[in-house]
């Protein structure tokens, strides 16, 4: 019986908005940015910072330069706001969030590595969401009308993400053994939304997903 769904998502496929009018059509808590403010509060942490380092982890030469300033490479763990966090105490932070939002039970979590964070957790669905390139150049450009090479936005972020998962999970996210639902978003956000409800409706009815009418991937 699925309790949680999680919605891994390329860059511009629609995926957040997919979770979104999915933890709508189920009734259930939304999980997102609002994952941000709650961390930023919970660990006085200042919320714009904690927005800029989202799904971004540390890469060595910030680590080694904050280790000399803190009495030598080994003792340091991560490029530090002006609070004392870094990134890797960040992913901590958000790691244990998204445990207690699952815990909790009945939301939908985008991105920010849960389907890694809860690979192993019977009562999750983990969605991925992607898109054909010209679908998802043209969200971005919405979004970022004076971007002037937007495939390469979109390589930037899938890889910014992808690192993040592997540096702190070992993961590949891009590895679709991670998912049991993989949705191209071409189809429409409702009806993927609606596919994703209709496969967690299903489990909570003792109804397999393979059998509710829903293949591997859409």
């Amino acid at each position: 019986m699925f309790r949680v769904v999680t919605v891994a998502r390329e860059y511009g496929s629609g995926g957040a908005e997919i979770g979104r009018r999915t933890a709508e059509r189920l009734g259930w808590r939304l999980v997102d940015k609002q994952l941000i403010e709650t961390i930023a509060v919970a660990n006085h942490i200042d919320r714009a910072w904690v927005e800029r380092a989202d799904e971004q982890c540390s890469g060595w030469w910030d680590r080694l330069l904050g280790g000399f300033r803190h009495g030598g490479p080994e003792l340091f763990i991560g490029e530090m706001d002006d609070i004392g966090v870094d990134h890797d105490t960040l992913q901590k932070f958000t790691a244990r969030a998204i445990e207690e939002s699952a815990k909790a039970g009945e939301c939908v979590i985008v991105g920010r590595g849960s389907q890694c964070i809860l690979q192993h957790a019977a009562d999750v669905l983990h969605v991925l969401v992607f898109a054909p390139q010209e679908e998802k150049i043209e969200r971005v450009r919405r979004r970022h009308p004076n971007e002037r090479d937007f495939a390469a936005l979109l390589r930037r972020m899938d890889q910014e993400r992808l690192h993040y998962c592997q540096e702190y999970y070992g993961l590949d996210v891009s590895d679709r053994h991670l998912y049991q639902l993989c949705l191209n978003s071409g189809l429409g956000e409702d009806a993927c939304a609606e596919m994703i409800a209709h496969a967690a409706r299903a489990s909570q009815q003792g109804v397999p997903a393979s059998e509710s009418g829903l293949s591997k991937s859409v």
